[in-house]
């Protein structure tokens, strides 16, 4: 078994994004953002690249997305609300300590427009390597993605970054993710934009290779899986390393037609991203060290089975040195029992989700699983402790 390697935050994929809790004060007006002063662009690669601390204190940030959120009278136009950390604890009404981001904000590119959900989909990490960490805002449309840039007095300026460099298109991205795909700690970022509906269309994919520039351009732009992402709509993600190999792979998951879900993995590479792993269920997945063995895990969200009261099943690939490939067995567990016929359930699977964190403080990530009642609005979590007794502690997370 390889030796542990150095620890990463997690880090979670989908419209409610925690980052870290805590709110600093003494920072700029609540709800404002200015156009930043762009810093020279020496960027420096990092053993841990910086994915939570968006104005370099030394303490991780909280980034909460509301896509359905009014913005000057437009309702879905959607909004982020980020909370800076500090030494005093949580204040999210402290002077200086909120900021709300939107299109209605200075410095961030287009205006609010109804329906939009500008932060259906988060991402973070020093995309530009200037040592503080960026936010990457996605819609629930056809709105390109922004990059908001992080800066000694927070958050501030973006930039538009549509799908257009591989191949050349003027469709937009509508979900990203961050991640050092090829080791040299650097963050990557990979744009993905859906086709409407049940897969129509498919999904473009681009890998963007860092450092990115505040212009909006990459090292250098790839396709990824362009032949086996045409009829696959990517809905969402996470990363993590899950062979161990100091790079981060990707796991995508995607409507695969039929009214079908489908989790696609992707093994890191010196050339890019590679698939080499299928798996019928989703549309929700989480990276990260379950069994504190030092390879990241990764779990799909089965959602519910056939019957009167369906058990919710989970399915876990655990991580190795020969990663998750077409050989790998699925392990499938039932950790909340019974759930109520109909709840939202759809291919088998509610898409409630399931996140990683360590809710517990024990250096272990914990399995979260959204429980859904059987009326609108009406649900729990259930949280099971991840890691086994002698596991290893502070384990690599998925982001």
């Amino acid at each position: 078994m390889n030796s542990p390697r150095p620890r990463r935050r997690w880090a979670g994929p989908l419209a409610v994004v925690l980052l870290a809790l805590a709110a600093p004060t003494g920072r700029g007006p609540a709800g404002a953002t200015t156009v930043p002063v762009t810093p020279a662009f020496v960027p420096v690669p990092a053993a841990s690249p910086v994915r939570e601390d968006f104005d370099g204190d030394g303490y991780p940030d909280l980034a909460v997305a509301d896509g359905h959120a009014t913005v000057d009278g437009r309702r879905g136009a959607g909004h982020v609300t980020v909370l800076y950390g500090g030494p005093d604890g949580s204040s999210p009404m402290g002077a200086g300590g909120r900021a709300v981001i939107s299109r209605a904000t200075g410095g961030i590119p287009g205006a609010p427009v109804a329906g939009e959900g500008f932060g259906s989909g988060l991402s973070r990490g020093d995309l530009d390597a200037d040592g503080y960490a960026d936010l990457v805002v996605t819609t629930a449309g056809t709105s390109d993605a922004v990059i908001v840039w992080g800066g000694p007095h927070g958050l501030s300026g973006a930039t538009s970054v549509p799908a257009t460099s591989v191949p050349a298109t003027s469709v937009p991205a509508a979900t990203a993710r961050t991640g050092d795909f090829d080791g040299d700690g650097l963050l990557d970022l990979v744009l993905l934009r859906p086709g409407h509906g049940d897969a129509a269309g498919g999904t473009e994919a681009t890998v963007w290779t860092g450092p990115v520039r505040r212009t909006g351009v990459p090292a250098r732009a790839a396709a990824l899986d362009p032949g086996g992402l045409a009829h696959a709509g990517v809905v969402g993600g996470a990363t993590g390393d899950v062979d161990g190999d100091g790079r981060d792979d990707l796991v995508l998951s995607a409507h695969c037609g039929a009214g079908a879900s489908c989790t696609y993995v992707y093994r890191s590479t010196a050339t890019g991203p590679v698939r080499t792993a299928g798996h019928r269920g989703g549309p929700s997945v989480a990276v990260g060290d379950l069994d504190g063995d030092g390879y990241a895990d990764v779990v799909v969200d089965a959602g519910a089975g056939p019957g009167a009261a369906p058990a919710r099943r989970l399915d876990i690939a655990y991580g190795s040195a020969a990663g998750v490939g077409d050989g790998t067995v699925w392990t499938s567990v039932t950790p909340e029992g019974p759930v109520a016929q109909g709840a939202g359930v759809r291919d088998g699977g509610s898409g409630a989700g399931v996140r990683l964190l360590d809710t517990d403080g024990d250096g272990c990530p914990d399995l979260t699983v959204a429980a859904l009642a059987g009326r609108a609005g009406e649900g729990s979590l259930r949280t099971l402790s991840a890691c086994p007794a002698g596991a290893v502690r502070d384990p690599v997370q998925g982001r």
